[in-house]
């Protein structure tokens, strides 16, 4: 992953090929490891899972769509193992957690419920107990999905049933008060700059996660009021983090579903600008990927305001747009 991402940055044409000898090196390896699925040492195994599944979502072609294959090889890895003795080392509750990190946001990309239930694991980001704010959000996030995935099944079963039933309905508005019960913002004077880059990146999740509520319970999203509201805080949030804080590795999640839901010409100048110089920063081109998708929703929003007005442009749901033309995921993690 590293020479990789040296080859991006540094256009070395030689670093891609020993990119592709480690990973072929990797693969090798983790096949020999998984022969005997008793004997196998977990750690080092699913660290290796997560790594790939790290490397296709920064550096993955344009149409990879391989993604979910290292989730589920990692999901089999992490239940194969009976009870939690094998969590009792740091770097193995480190490994848990990013992948639930990268679980529940693909359970978004994806249009689906996780595929595991983090609420009882997932404590912080990265094992980060300075990073739990927005390991709390996520496993809100984990069950807007949850729900996401109810109100799709149900339909499925009956085309003719109502948008919601009340069971439904009174789990979007339970969700509704867990994230309106939750603050993050109240920095003091003195707090470190880390601190402060947290408090308003779990705010910036905090909203993000209001947005994506809307689009799953309410199935609405700008230019509704409701939606407009958080849109406008959380790319606000964002727009305080600088551009060169570590936190924003985290951002892309924020960034694409208040961005993709963005109207306003100097808020999409905003996301366009602030894509731009991310990349110029870490040089990953999922950045570059991401900023397409978001493009594109744009391009399907304005159409369909064009053709159906405000109303038909707050149905758009960024998600599907990717997931039908584009035929992939968004990588937001």
């Amino acid at each position: 992953m590293a020479a990789n991402h040296l080859a991006f940055a540094s256009n070395d044409a030689s670093l891609h090929l020993q990119g592709y000898r480690h990973q072929r090196d990797a693969i090798q390896e983790l096949q020999k490891m998984i022969q005997d699925p008793v004997k196998m040492d977990t750690e080092p195994a699913l660290a290796t899972v997560m790594m790939m599944q790290v490397s296709a979502r920064l550096f993955g072609d344009e149409d990879e769509g391989n993604i979910a294959n290292h989730l589920t090889g990692a999901k089999a890895m992490i239940t194969g193992r009976s009870g939690g003795s094998w969590l009792v080392t740091s770097s193995a509750r480190f490994l848990l957690s990013l992948f639930a990190y990268h679980d529940i946001l693909s359970s978004v990309s994806r249009g689906s419920q996780p595929l595991l239930d983090h609420e009882m694991d997932f404590v912080a980001i990265e094992g980060e107990i300075q990073l739990e704010s927005i390991a709390k959000v996520l496993v809100v996030v984990a069950k807007i999905s949850q729900l996401q995935h109810a109100i799709k099944t149900r339909r499925a079963l009956s085309p003719t049933s109502p948008a919601l039933s009340e069971d439904e309905n009174t789990t979007g508005q339970h969700i509704q008060q867990i994230l309106l019960a939750m603050e993050f913002v109240a920095c003091k004077r003195g707090d470190s700059e880390e601190r402060i880059d947290i408090s308003l990146t779990a705010e910036a999740y905090r909203h993000a996660a209001f947005i994506y509520l809307y689009r799953t319970w309410l199935d609405i999203g700008a230019p509704n009021p409701i939606s407009m509201e958080h849109i406008n805080q959380c790319l606000t949030q964002l727009q305080r983090v600088d551009i060169h804080s570590p936190l924003t590795s985290a951002h892309m999640w924020p960034l694409f579903t208040a961005g993709c839901e963005a109207i306003d010409s100097t808020q999409r100048q905003f996301v366009r600008d602030r894509f731009e110089k991310l990349y110029a920063v870490k040089h990953f081109p999922s950045l570059k990927r991401v900023m397409r998708d978001i493009e594109h929703v744009w391009a399907a929003k304005d159409m369909e305001q064009q053709m159906k007005g405000q109303d038909g442009m707050a149905k758009v749901d960024c998600i599907q747009v990717i997931l039908k033309r584009r035929g992939r995921e968004v990588d937001l993690a």
